[in-house]
């Protein structure tokens, strides 16, 4: 680029860097969003956040269809981050009912499943008639096999330079969209029926109680 075109284009009306530019300011309260420090609703807002985004994703792929192989990267990495937050929360908030805790240091899938049915088994959460369960333990479980450690649909390439192994050549973004749905229409009711344990708990008396 010659330096008279690269001065032209500076001068064009479109927003350029400038000197003073902040990336985190409340310069314009109006549009400010609020952050939370409290762990807890952190964790809430981060959980339904990672699904409102990829919601919104799917909405812009479907409304413009060449943006579809931009968007399903994020869309995938969100729909997943949502799911393993969500499994975090349950155990972290519901485990000490199965004498379980919730840990933050991995992102296997496969394993904080194994956790929350071991939780459900514990509190008497399964019964025969349960078809909820089994469904999203077969999307859990095919989640964990395309992107087992957060990272395929995040980078191009392994840490060191292999390719991904995955057979998905299109992926259906209204269908994961829809899927992903009835996953949090699930963890919703598990979250009303292990609160529900929770209040009995508090409510039961004390050993030597009159």
């Amino acid at each position: 680029m010659s330096t008279s075109s690269f001065t032209a284009l500076l001068e064009e009306d479109f927003r350029w860097p400038a000197i003073g530019d902040k990336l985190f300011s409340v310069e314009q309260p109006a549009h400010g969003a609020v952050l939370t420090h409290h762990s807890e609703e952190r964790l809430y807002h981060l959980t339904g956040g990672y699904k409102l985004a990829a919601d919104l994703l799917v909405e812009q792929a479907e409304a413009q269809a060449w943006r579809r192989r931009k968007l399903v990267y994020p869309i995938v990495f969100c729909y997943r981050h949502y799911l393993e937050l969500t499994l975090k929360s349950v155990l972290q908030q519901y485990g000490p009912l199965g004498d379980l805790t919730s840990s933050w240091t991995h992102h296997r899938l496969e394993d904080l499943w194994r956790d929350y049915r071991t939780l459900l088994r514990a509190v008497g959460g399964e019964t025969s008639k349960d078809q909820g369960t089994g469904a999203v333990e077969q999307c859990v479980a095919e989640f964990a096999k395309i992107d087992p450690a957060s990272d395929a649909f995040r980078y191009p390439t392994r840490r060191r330079g292999q390719p991904f192994g995955t057979e998905l050549e299109m992926l259906d973004l209204i269908s994961l969209r829809n899927t992903m749905q009835g996953i949090a229409n699930y963890f919703l009711a598990a979250d009303g029926f292990l609160h529900s344990l929770t209040e009995i708990g508090s409510l039961a008396p004390e050993v030597g109680d009159p």
